[in-house]
């Protein structure tokens, strides 16, 4: 989050509009506001100025009021942004907090921000903000806008391509007002960002105003991937709402009669029972009759006959064995086997490997701090018997990065921080971890009692397949996806009233060091886990 923010701060400060104050020359002035006057704004969650010096902010008691001209609705500013990487003429103002109900059921802290359209004003009194020579600066009135966003709900071409790219339509669920095409024009270019085509300035709204067509100055029939950058502003709806800025892709595709395969050249599979022949650009599919049939050339020798078989346009080729020992083989499509609208197909070999992967169980080896006895918590490191990666969810958030260790009543945080982020059999855990501006730290649990961590929190992908992607690269393949991890694991914090003193021969006592290792005799003095109690040989 930190990160995003001074990624936005270095933006506004290339796009602020300056606001140069009337002064002298080395006096304190406002070199730019965001937002300001003149910028177009869907939300607005912080306030920014930046000076010609070096600043020190202090808000007033109350905050400073964002007002909204239109409704008198109004948020407050209370609090100012803090990071040790901002640089120190910026100031940074954010609006209250509120508390809000979790999706657990507990309370959430949340940054207010704005996003109703209108004209907003706020004024910053004079002597909020001083630069280091202690040069206050005065009482200014600032305001800006925010608009209603007009969402884009389509585009024709859709991802699927079309033979020629001649015009585009987009589609829109609220009614359109005007199309304000900028003076610089609007162009395709290609995948190098090479200018294409040019879009004409005259454009057509339908009649339910609900989409417009942009027509090019020339159609693009050459395949390949052409973009096009709508600029915000670009659609103007009856409410007066604008559309964002978004970028759009189209491909165009060969026109003529193709087909391709379910197994590719180079392919690596786990058996060789069947594969389906798809078609581009065809109307008509027929199989030639007495034509030559299908064959897999095997490793070893010999061959397996394919039969195929028709159905909607779509050719499946099914072997007369099912296929699973590995090895190298060759895939024999004939030339003359099908036409496709009446052009017979041409001769085709596919060299597939078939290879097989077995699955092991997933199991925990070992846990860190060893289950027991122990002085503190801070980390908590379990691996297990193979690779494992945590598990995300359909927004593509981890699913397990904070899990719950719980002691009676009481939860503590444990935050997946781990020290490296190469696959691994580890996951490293920290309990309360905090953010120090470098890297998370833990902020160990020493009080007493019996402290339980649930592994079934834990949701993880594994049975990792180190393969290569269609692009040449080195990928991994998780054959198990989502997977609860199962079990408990208990650890006991004592106290001085739980040591005993004691002097002599271990006996047949079980006894451990205070990092779990087991010891068999103990040689010298300290304090050691006999029989599951802490105790002090002296």
């Amino acid at each position: 989050m930190k990160k995003l923010i001074l990624l936005f701060m270095s933006i506004f400060f290339v796009l602020g509009t300056a606001v140069a104050q009337e002064s002298g020359e080395n006096a304190l002035a406002l070199e730019y506001v965001n937002p300001d006057s003149k910028s177009v704004n869907f939300s607005v969650n912080y306030i920014q100025l930046s000076f010609n010096k070096d600043v020190t902010a202090t808000l007033p008691e109350g905050g400073i009021e964002v007002k909204n001209n239109e409704t008198g609705e109004s948020l407050k500013l209370t609090r100012l942004y803090e990071d040790p990487y901002m640089p120190k003429n910026m100031v940074m103002l954010l609006f209250e907090q509120i508390s809000v109900e979790g999706k657990d059921g507990k309370d959430e802290t949340i940054d207010q921000y704005i996003s109703t359209p209108g004209t907003y004003s706020y004024t910053i009194p004079a002597g909020c903000i001083k630069s280091v020579d202690g040069e206050e600066f005065a009482e200014q009135t600032f305001t800006f806008t925010v608009s209603a966003a007009l969402p884009i709900a389509s585009v024709t071409p859709d991802y699927n391509g079309t033979a020629q790219l001649d015009k585009i339509v987009f589609t829109f669920e609220k009614e359109i007002a005007e199309v304000k095409l900028p003076a610089s024009g609007l162009m395709v270019v290609d995948f190098y960002y090479t200018p294409v085509a040019n879009i004409k300035s005259e454009y057509t709204i339908s009649d339910d105003k609900k989409s417009v067509t942009l027509e090019l100055e020339a159609p693009i029939t050459t395949p390949g991937n052409y973009f096009l950058d709508i600029y915000q502003g670009v659609f103007v709806g009856v409410d007066n709402s604008i559309n964002e800025y978004r970028s759009f892709s189209f491909k165009v595709i060969d026109s003529t009669p193709s087909y391709t395969t379910s197994i590719k050249n180079g392919d690596r599979v786990k058996d060789l029972k069947s594969f389906e022949i798809t078609f581009n650009n065809v109307n008509e599919v027929k199989l030639v009759d007495g034509a030559e049939k299908v064959y897999i050339f095997m490793p070893g020798g010999g061959d397996s006959e394919g039969t195929a078989t028709l159905a909607d346009n779509k050719i499946t080729v099914t072997f007369d064995q099912n296929i699973t020992e590995a090895g190298e083989y060759m895939i024999y499509i004939p030339e003359g086997m099908f036409t496709m609208d009446g052009v017979e197909n041409e001769e085709r070999m596919i060299e597939v490997t078939l290879y097989t992967f077995e699955i092991a169980d997933l199991k925990v080896v070992k846990i860190t701090p060893v289950e027991g006895v122990v002085e503190q918590i801070d980390m908590v490191v379990i691996e297990f018997n193979q690779n494992i990666t945590l598990s995300y969810d359909e927004d593509w958030q981890l699913i397990s990065r904070d899990i719950r260790m719980t002691c009676g009543d009481k939860e503590y945080t444990l935050t997946y921080c781990p020290s490296s982020y190469n696959v691994s059999n580890k996951l490293e855990y920290l309990v309360n971890a905090t953010w120090t501006g470098y890297a998370y730290e833990s902020i160990p649990v020493t009080e007493a009692g019996t402290y339980t961590l649930n592994l079934a929190d834990i949701v993880v992908d594994y049975a990792a397949e180190e393969t290569i992607d269609e692009w040449g690269y080195p990928a991994t393949t998780w054959h198990v996806k989502n997977h609860a991890c199962e079990g408990t694991v208990t650890w006991t914090i004592g106290n001085d009233a739980g040591i005993e003193t004691v002097t002599g021969e271990n006996g047949n006592a079980t006894i451990y060091d205070l990092t779990g290792r087991k010891v068999e005799n103990i040689t010298k003095a300290g304090i050691y886990i006999v029989n599951g109690k802490k105790q002090i040989v002296k």
